[in-house]
């Protein structure tokens, strides 16, 4: 196998299992958090472990997923990932032990700092790949000769790779939330059905009634169990519904942070395809809140939706997102230049099903409204017409 058909095979070998693994998770609607931790694990294994196996002198990849699991803060996973590599290098290649070791070191401490400093944060992957092409001279002169190729090649496919995962990644999420919007306009669906079920007794009801005399024995023996029935049956449905149409939260320990970084990633294609600058920024550090990752994702995703909906058309449009922290809340701002709402519109936005677009559910807001409610928190929406709207959410932190 030549030079070109080996870097191709493992740039294969890495993006093949990742995409499954992203392919998987968009299309399992089951898929919890912890088993979609355990699936994007496997897929680095198996990634690192093909290039691993079909890797020559010349092209040697296997350090790309371990940048990824870097990026995705998968601490424990990249020390494995460490030392699976370490073996490798030492028993198949005959590494410098000493070296190796110095080298994988240094990549997991930095990852144990990457959350506390900005400059890692933002440029792991480049870091990364200024240490391994050090230390890669280092190894080559330990062994004899420089391997210039793999030293040119690893970056600028690490860079690639990186690029691809990222927009397939972005595309994943998006179809996520597509499909959480079509949830919500089959629940309306769904409403309309229970009003035709609960409409129906109620009418056998009041035929009853308008029929009912009081006076007459046959009827109170005969239309009182009816009406009972058919009220008993109305109650039957009503409380199916109310059990159906809860909020289950399944809450744990999480990073509001990392939440709101994946969100803004995931939409960033979509909000600079309308034209609209996006103005925020992640300070890196590790603020903690008691959550439901899924169901907070999904309204910070409604509200920026909202917000790029509203600047359709509108010339110079920008969002944007800044928090603050102080010892009990983590407060949340979302603003942008948009339509904004009148002020009958807003009294009135909290309503469920009520909408001022043409396809709207008018469920968005009130559903983000009782799953922060459901967290302890709050969301406020201030608005002007013409003038833009501006929402507020927060949520009780957690102190570790």
């Amino acid at each position: 196998m030549n030079i070109i058909d080996s870097l191709i095979v493992n740039i294969i070998y890495i993006i093949f299992p990742m995409l499954c693994y992203l392919f998987y998770v968009s299309y399992n609607e089951s898929f919890s958090k912890k088993d979609e931790s355990i699936f994007f694990e496997v897929a680095l294994f198996t990634s690192t472990y093909l290039c691993i196996k079909f890797s020559n002198d010349y092209i040697m990849l296997f350090n790309i997923p371990l940048i990824i699991a870097c990026n995705k803060d998968k601490k424990i996973l990249s020390f494995i990932l460490s030392i699976v590599i370490v073996y490798y290098m030492v028993m198949v290649n005959n590494y410098n032990l000493i070296y190796l070791v110095l080298e994988y070191l240094i990549y997991n401490v930095l990852l144990f700092f990457k959350g506390k400093f900005k400059i890692l944060t933002n440029n792991f992957a480049m870091i990364f790949i200024i240490i391994n092409a050090i230390f890669k001279i280092l190894h080559s002169t330990y062994l004899g000769s420089i391997n210039w190729l793999n030293i040119i090649l690893f970056p600028l496919v690490t860079y690639c790779i990186l690029y691809l995962l990222e927009k397939a990644e972005s595309i994943s999420y998006i179809h996520t939330s597509i499909k959480e919007i079509e949830k919500e306009k089959q629940l309306r669906d769904s409403l309309f059905k229970i009003t035709h079920e609960i409409k129906n007794p109620i009418a056998v009801c009041k035929g009853y009634l308008d029929m009912f005399d009081k006076n007459n024995p046959k009827h109170v023996d005969k239309f009182i169990p009816i009406i009972k029935s058919e009220i008993d049956r109305t109650l039957t449905i009503m409380n199916d519904f109310m059990e159906f149409s809860k909020i289950k939260l399944d809450c744990e320990i999480m990073d509001i942070e990392m939440l709101l970084e994946e969100v803004l990633n995931s939409l960033d294609n979509l909000i600079s395809s309308k034209s609209i600058k996006l103005n925020y920024e992640i300070e890196g550090n590790e603020i903690f809140i008691n959550g439901d990752y899924n169901r907070l994702k999904q309204v910070f995703i409604n509200l920026f939706k909202n917000s790029v909906e509203a600047l359709e058309n509108i010339s110079g449009a920008h969002i944007d997102m800044k928090y603050t922290v102080n010892d009990k809340y983590i407060v949340i701002n979302i603003s942008d230049n948009g339509i904004g709402m009148d002020k009958q519109t807003l009294d009135k936005i909290y309503d469920a099903f009520y909408t001022t677009k043409k396809r709207g559910t008018g469920l968005g807001v009130s559903l983000s409204k009782e799953i922060i409610e459901g967290h302890k928190g709050k969301i406020e929406y201030k608005s002007k017409e013409n003038a833009g709207t501006n929402v507020k959410i927060t949520l009780p932190i957690v102190n570790i």
